[in-house]
Order: C-alpha cells, then structure tokens, then sequence
C-alpha cells in the first residue's frame, strides 16, 4: 500500500465514532447500582474486584489453554518409525 492509501484509511477509521448518549449512560448506571449495589448488596469494592478477576482471567486461560493444546500434541521425532520395530513372526 501506499503512504496516501494507508493515510486515507486512518481518516476513514478517525471519522467513525459515535457520541455518548448522556441520558441512556446515566439509566445504564442507575440501573447496574441498583442490581449490583441495591438488589446484590455488593459494595464498590467488591465490584471493582470481580471485574479484575474477569479481565486477568481472559488473558490467563488463553495461555493456558495454548499450553493445554501444545502439551498434548506429539512431536513426531519422540515416535520410532515402524520399520525399526522386530517383528515377532517372520513369514519365510
């Protein structure tokens, strides 16, 4: 690509936000508080918390299940070739 193309996509990407509804966050927080904090009893802190634990935990498991997934796969220069085996009854 050229420096114009790349320079007109980055425009194109700039260009495409869309503005915060104030009204529609103020009832989305009103609404969360009166479940989480109301409803739940959770204080802040306890929220603050299980968000942290959500978002260490995405990352975590991934490597993990990377780890998982390379554990279990079998390099193939570990298995003998099956010439190098002895039969037990040769056929003369």
């Amino acid at each position: 690509m050229t420096g114009m193309t790349i320079a007109a996509i980055l425009a194109a990407l700039g260009q495409h936000h869309g503005e915060a509804d104030p009204t529609l966050l103020q009832w989305i927080m009103e609404a969360l508080s009166h479940i989480l904090l109301g409803t739940l009893g959770f204080t802040e802190l306890t929220i603050v918390i299980i968000i942290g634990i959500i978002i260490l935990a995405m990352p975590a498991l991934i490597v993990i299940a990377y780890w998982a997934s390379t554990r279990r796969a079998v390099p193939r220069a570990a298995n003998p070739p099956a010439e190098a085996e002895e039969p037990l009854l040769r056929s003369e």
